[in-house]
């Protein structure tokens, strides 16, 4: 079996405020490899690197992650500072996961344009890397310019926390090649992820990078139900708030159904390669973690 960790989700109209700190314990008492975050700006979800921090104060080992963070609508000084400090706080347990942004208004939510978010994401990673490892950093970039800047603390990951990244577009592909240690496809890519990771085997290999350098992981998102058209309901309308529209086949994509459905899908993804799988717990019910603990992850390990 892979590694296996489930991802926080919900909008915060549905949960009380010790919903995340007891569902990321519970992921911990699980035996869990990881804790994730997902990140919008115009959405009412909660933040995503306070989340982690509120993970990171009631856990010990398991690591933290956002699945995917937007670096593309925040200053590159701001975000060093704040997951170097969670870093330190957690005692190196951070894994930042990015993406690039596709919808348009968590852009404009914060006054910066749609156009040109890929390379404004890419030269705010370069620039955050320098600011976690070096002193009186000058940069005068297209989008940001910094000068004689030094900041703190420094992250306890050596040389700085993971970075892995999201996307399917070849520009995404590419980036992931050149930049990242980890790279994070969709549910809906899951079915091609041979191809998917042969793009980026190519892309890496023209980089002058060992694609085997680069963690395969996927996020997907789960409604446990012995009632298959009620879990598939569920899961649905998740999808439909948090993207508008249903744009995937539930039923087909996504770990829906018994627990038996669930753990046997969760096996066929890793199958397909993948060594992280995080699971988006599509219901805002505890009951749902203890299910996945109690049923689903038997029989995977099995």
């Amino acid at each position: 079996m892979g590694k296996v960790g489930l991802c926080f989700v919900n909008p915060v109209p549905q949960i009380q405020p010790g919903f995340v700190s007891a569902m990321a314990k519970k992921c911990e008492e699980l035996g869990l490899d990881s804790f994730w975050s997902i990140d919008r700006i115009a959405y009412d979800n909660l933040e995503p690197l306070t989340l982690l921090a509120t993970a990171a104060a009631v856990t010990k080992r398991i690591r933290l992650g956002t699945s995917v963070f937007l670096p593309a609508v925040r200053h590159p000084a701001i975000v060093a500072k704040t997951v170097a400090s969670l870093d330190f706080l957690s005692g190196g347990r951070v894994t930042m996961g990015i993406g690039f942004g596709s919808r348009p208004n968590d852009f404009s939510a914060v006054g910066l344009p749609f156009e040109g978010r890929g390379s404004r994401a890419e030269e705010a990673i370069k620039l955050i890397r320098r600011l976690w490892t070096e002193d009186n950093v000058t940069h005068q970039g297209r989008f940001f310019q910094v000068t004689n800047l030094t900041i703190g603390p420094r992250p306890i990951q050596s040389p700085h926390p993971p970075i892995w990244m999201g996307g399917s577009a070849d520009t995404a592909l590419k980036r992931t090649a050149r930049l990242a240690t980890g790279y994070i496809c969709s549910s809906s890519a899951i079915q091609e992820f041979h191809s998917v990771w042969q793009k980026i085997e190519g892309f890496a290999k023209a980089a002058g990078r060992n694609a085997a350098e680069i963690e395969k992981a996927c996020l997907t998102f789960m409604v446990i139900d012995d009632n298959k058209a009620k879990a598939i309901e569920a899961c649905e309308a998740y999808v439909k708030r948090y993207y508008g529209t249903v744009r995937m086949d539930v039923e087909k994509l996504l770990l829906v159904g018994s627990a038996e459905a669930c753990a046997e899908r969760i096996q066929a993804t890793f199958a397909k390669g993948i060594q992280t799988l995080i699971i988006g717990v599509a219901l805002a019910d505890l009951k749902q973690v203890d299910l996945f603990g109690e049923k689903v992850l038997p029989l995977v390990k099995a």
